[in-house]
This record gives structure tokens, sequence and C-alpha cells, in this order.
């Protein structure tokens, strides 16, 4: 009997929680109908405007639409996506203090080696390479016989002044 007392109370009908929560939305009770509630409610575990609105019993995407730009609504969406980024925190530092633990932990030099350019890339202290990288496809050896210096330093990336020595 016990066991059916601690399920029961439990479990919060999504209702009255929602309900519990509108004075800090700055809301009035019954200022949203349920469907409008059951809206935000979908809308804020991620669903599109027009899923939530199929969810939660629109007639069509249009009303679901317009339901979402009620300003009691989107007083409530505002106040749940601000709860959940604060439910979100992980900043830079969050990650770093993780990589220095998985630096810590590491059993071999790769482990270390790959741990310190994570953190690198984290600091964005890796300059990107400026040279992209190009990947030529040579069916034989007789087409490069066959190309001139001019192509084959054209495919290399390189200008016609390249084989030439510099004067002094």
């Amino acid at each position: 009997m016990q066991k059916s007392e601690e399920t029961s109370t439990s479990s919060i009908d999504p209702h009255v929680e929602f309900q519990s929560k509108m004075p800090y939305m700055g809301l009035t009770r019954g200022s949203l109908t349920m469907q409008q509630e059951k809206l935000v409610m979908l809308i804020c575990s991620g669903m599109s405007t027009a899923a939530a609105g199929r969810g939660a019993g629109y007639s069509c995407q249009q009303a679901a639409y317009a339901a979402a730009k009620v300003p009691a609504v989107q007083q409530a969406l505002e106040y749940h996506r601000e709860e959940m980024r604060e439910t979100v925190r992980f900043s830079s530092q969050n990650a770093h203090m993780m990589y220095m633990e998985a630096y810590n932990a590491s059993a071999n030099a790769t482990e270390m080696k790959n741990t310190t350019d994570s953190l690198v890339k984290l600091h964005g202290l890796a300059k990107e390479e400026d040279n992209p990288q190009i990947n030529i496809n040579i069916n034989n050896t007789k087409q490069l016989e066959r190309m001139t210096d001019a192509d084959l330093l054209k495919i290399a990336g390189k200008d016609l002044n390249y084989l030439e020595p510099e004067s002094d």
C-alpha cells in the first residue's frame, strides 16, 4: 500500500505542474487554455510549431501558428526557454575541466596528445591552414608524361615562376 501512495504522489499531472509555474511566467491562472498549455509544452520539448499544433489538437498549421503568436503563449514559451537555458549551462570552463581530467587519466602519450589537440581547438589556439587540400586523380602515368610543365605546375597549385630561380 505504501508503494501505491509513492507512485501517486510522484506523478504530478502536467496541467497542475504548468499551472503552478504560471505566476513565475507573469501569467494568471486561466490566462491560457489547456490546448495552449499543451502547445507551449510541445514546442518547448523541441517540436516544430506545426507538429506541436497537431499534437495539441489544432485543426491546421495556421491555427497553431496563430496560437503561438498570442502574447500569453509567447510569455510562457519565453519562460520555459529561459528555464531550459539555466539547466543547460555548459561553458568552455566546463569543457576545459573535463579535458584536463581526461588528460590526467590518459593511459599513454597518444591519449595525452589527442586531449591536448582538443584543448588547443577549444581555446582557439590552432591556426587554420590557408592551403586547401587538393586531390588529383591520375589514371595512368602516360597522362602525366604528356602534360606540359605549365599544366603540372597548375595541378600542383604553383605559378609559372616557381621553377625559375630568383635573381638577387
